[in-house]
């Protein structure tokens, strides 16, 4: 990926791929959506099925990643090097699947849970499933096989650390490529861990009712020159959760939903996790194009990627649950 002609070549197959998939104008081809059976025959013209409405969730939803995966890594496979932190980018999948894969051992699930194909970026033998020493052994998740028991009280706090652990080298290998070829995404890894930070704090103390000190080990504890990452999520766990007021000056007080008139005013948690995901994408948009001949348009091609696989997701449960296309997408807040 050295040569401008690699770059050039490279920017243009990410803008191929991007002018056809569902983000930015062609969002609102999704208004129209009435049926899931409709969804997966827009997205799936050559290979939609007949199913049962729950049974079409399930196997729509493992589709679209698919898709996704797919089409990130035949953008990959033209780059003679990748950086190991656009490698991170596409094993965010991996991590999110370990997860899974710890509850079920937990659970003693007789089988493993689906993942995400990832191809020459794989690590975790899913095959082995359920042995740990097979699964594990020799990859950034070996770490776990002295942590895994049968105590669900600590699944939450061991997915927390597979986030830190994920974070960290991500932030780690940021800091080993210049600054003007990754400006942008650098840019956008911060905000996503500073929002982390603040959702991971305000569901252990709003769900979980964690207490600020147990909390603020969980954090991830990274610095972006002198600014921390997590000072934000701090200052957020000393304002009350019933008081709109109190959350007017805070940093971030744009991911909180609005106070409306005559009614009781609570924070809420998802509506803050949809402001925070709107942010991330809108910058992953706008950065897509700033640089053309860098790394951030291959680290923003994938963070747009996933954000249209999230948002083809949210779209089919919603349509399943009898929620029109326009609906959705408005609940969303999303227009283009």
């Amino acid at each position: 990926m050295n040569s401008t002609a690699d770059r050039a070549y490279i920017y243009a197959k990410a803008c191929g791929i991007i002018g056809k998939s569902f983000v930015g104008n062609r969002i609102k081809r999704l208004q129209d959506i009435n049926r899931l059976s409709e969804l997966d025959r827009l997205i799936f013209p050559n290979d939609f099925v007949e199913l049962p409405e729950k049974e079409l969730l399930v196997a729509f939803q493992k589709k679209v990643i698919a898709r996704t995966t797919h089409q990130i890594n035949q953008l990959l496979k033209t780059q003679p090097s990748i950086p190991r932190f656009i490698e991170l980018l596409v094993r965010s999948y991996e991590f999110a699947d370990v997860k899974l894969l710890i509850s079920a051992l937990i659970d003693k699930e007789p089988q493993a849970p689906s993942h995400a194909d990832l191809g020459r970026f794989g690590t975790v033998h899913f095959d082995k499933y359920p042995d740990p020493k097979g699964m594990f052994t020799g990859t950034d998740f070996e770490w776990l096989l002295k942590r895994l028991g049968d105590n669900q009280n600590e699944l939450v706090k061991l997915h927390i650390e597979l986030d830190q652990h994920y974070y960290s080298i991500l932030w780690n290998e940021l800091q080993k490529v210049s600054s003007t070829d990754i400006k942008y995404i650098r840019d956008i890894i911060s905000d996503e861990i500073v929002l982390k930070n603040i959702l991971w704090a305000l569901r252990l103390s709003y769900y979980y009712h964690f207490e600020k000190k147990d909390i603020e080990p969980l954090l991830l504890d990274l610095y972006d020159g002198k600014y921390s990452l997590s000072q934000a999520a701090r200052d957020c766990l000393d304002l009350p959760f019933d008081q709109y007021s109190a959350w007017t000056n805070f940093k971030y007080a744009f991911l909180i939903n609005p106070e409306e008139p005559g009614t009781f005013w609570r924070l809420d948690v998802p509506h803050v996790q949809r402001k925070a995901a709107l942010l991330l994408y809108r910058k992953a948009r706008i950065y897509f194009r700033r640089s053309p001949f860098s790394l951030n348009t291959t680290a923003c091609f994938i963070k747009l990627k996933q954000f249209e696989e999230d948002l083809l997701i949210s779209l089919a449960e919603g349509v399943s649950l009898g929620l029109s296309g326009r609906e959705v997408l408005s609940m969303l807040e999303v227009s283009q």
